[in-house]
């Protein structure tokens, strides 16, 4: 479930003509965001990441090179914000909000998330 939530989110960031200020297609971003599904996947299963209340992973415990993988992942995600957000007049802040919403309810059991009060629990 959260693998198609997460697939049709990037499909839809696809199909918006969007401005991305580093000069990079969402197409590429995509396609890096892909590549590294089945990473966060299996560091969210083994409980070493976590998705936080702003739409961002981040690093629970020790996961090797989950440092890494977060700081992609995360760089990827603040551009997809903020394109959303110039397109949709908000801000990427609010962006980020409302997509840890949906990340936190398409997320598999046992994945760590964190509510609106910053609280981390287990789903």
């Amino acid at each position: 479930m959260k693998t198609i939530s997460r697939l049709l989110f990037l499909l839809c960031l696809i199909s918006m003509p969007a401005v991305v200020s580093h000069a990079e297609d969402l197409g590429a971003i995509k396609a890096r965001m892909n590549q590294r599904l089945a990473q966060l996947d299996q560091l969210k299963a083994s409980g070493a990441i976590g998705e936080n209340n702003q739409g961002y992973v981040e690093v629970r415990a020790d996961g090797g090179d989950a440092a890494a993988v977060v700081a992609a992942e995360n760089a990827d995600r603040r551009v997809v914000y903020t394109a959303i957000a110039s397109q949709a007049g908000a801000s990427a802040d609010q962006v980020g909000r409302a997509r840890a919403r949906q990340i936190a309810a398409g997320s598999a059991p046992g994945v760590w998330l964190q509510d609106e009060s910053g609280r981390w629990y287990k789903k």
